[in-house]
């Protein structure tokens, strides 16, 4: 990404966010990840009225990309807004496959769906699905060993930062390209890992045992100072702190505080609907300068909450929140190069069939199983 808001060139790609295609879709309930793993194994993917659409926007169908599927269930259930009765408009359905195998196929899913108050057989009903946020291609550009790398502080030029590491899903070490999957994050996870553990412990490198030791002695030296200071500020900051202390000199109250925490999450509730409505599955420019103006302020409002009203948690999630959206719609803001993850359909297409979908060439691989978990996503 070219994009200026990059904290001085430390991060990269932010535009690049997969969406996993079949979370479970019920309002008020934390989205339940549907394995892809239901649509190797035969699960179709249908509309209210029960027709197969998926070929409609891959040849591949349920088996295209994951960047394509996602963007055909949301498209789907966008339709959502002309039916009559504001139905939800885009199902996963294998009930055509055997209960019982399924069941010992898929436990995980069979445990939380028939766990819920209001249990739901995935063997004999079609399941609601949407797209949700799920990872995060881009982050802290790092070189082959996680030395987090980019433009200096001084401003000079490209160039690592001393003694700063990065791996896994905080990592850009750009072995997703515009799209992810599941195997290669453990790949990265695993690979990375290992190299930051052993550029930090300074047993890699291609210098002499004599000069390896030495190499150690130093950052043991560097990693001692770096914890008493850390230590140090630690000890500073619990003395200062504006949770024993009072904020500004004032006396906190729980009434004071509980205005402060409904505010931070009423705040927190709005950027995720901007974030869906605006930086989501399919984005325009015109949506995305949208999202950058309106982070911008939500950032700054966050920011003031932070600084005045101190660091209860809902406040340090509302602040890591803005300024983390405002970076990935920045960014998304200046790439208006469809691939993979990043999907831009510019306003001469948004009359075209299908969301302009067709017409993308996604630059990724075909899906691959995931684990089945919760992640966070918009109700």
């Amino acid at each position: 990404s070219n994009s200026s808001n990059n904290h001085n060139g430390i991060v990269s790609d932010l535009e690049y966010v997969q969406f996993h295609p079949t979370s479970l879709y019920l309002p008020n309930e934390a989205r339940f990840l549907l394995t892809e793993a239901l649509r190797g194994e035969g699960a179709i993917l249908r509309d209210f009225d029960g027709n197969a659409f998926a070929k409609g926007y891959h040849p591949n169908g349920e088996l295209a990309p994951r960047d394509i599927v996602a963007r055909a269930v949301f498209c789907e259930s966008q339709k959502a807004d002309n039916m009559p009765g504001g139905e939800h408009n885009a199902y996963l359905d294998i009930t055509h496959r055997d209960s019982k195998w399924l069941k010992d196929r898929f436990p995980s899913i069979h445990a939380h769906l028939s766990s819920r108050d209001n249990p739901m057989d995935f063997t004999k009903e079609r399941i609601p699905v949407i797209p949700a946020a799920h990872y995060t291609c881009g982050g802290v550009t790092t070189d082959m060993n996680g030395c987090v790398v980019g433009d200096s502080v001084s401003g000079s030029g490209s160039g690592w930062y001393r003694n700063l590491y990065a791996a896994g899903e905080a990592a850009r070490t750009g072995l997703h390209g515009g799209n992810r999957l599941a195997s290669t994050s453990l790949l990265e996870g695993l690979v990375y890992g290992a190299s930051v553990g052993e550029m930090v412990a300074g047993v890699v490198g291609d210098s002499t045992d004599e000069a390896a030791l030495e190499g150690r002695e130093k950052i043991m030296e560097t990693m001692h100072q770096a914890r008493h200071a850390i230590e140090h500020r630690l000890v500073l900051e619990q003395s200062s702190s504006p949770l024993l202390n009072g904020i500004n000199g004032r006396n906190r109250n729980a009434a004071t505080d509980g205005r402060i925490c409904q505010e931070a999450i009423a705040i927190l509730t709005n950027l995720k609907s901007l974030m869906w409505d605006n930086v989501g599955v399919v984005r325009t420019p015109a949506k995305l300068a949208l999202a950058v103006s309106e982070l911008m302020a939500i950032r700054d409002e966050a920011d003031r909450l932070w600084k005045e009203d101190g660091a209860g948690w809902e406040v340090a999630a509302l602040r890591d929140a803005a300024h983390s959206g405002l970076a990935v719609a920045d960014s998304a803001l200046s790439n208006r190069v469809s691939g993979g993850a990043h999907f831009v359909m510019l306003e001469e297409d948004e009359g075209e069939g299908n969301g302009g979908i067709r017409s993308n060439e996604a630059k990724g691989q075909d899906s691959d199983d995931e684990d089945d978990g919760l992640v966070t996503a918009r109700a």
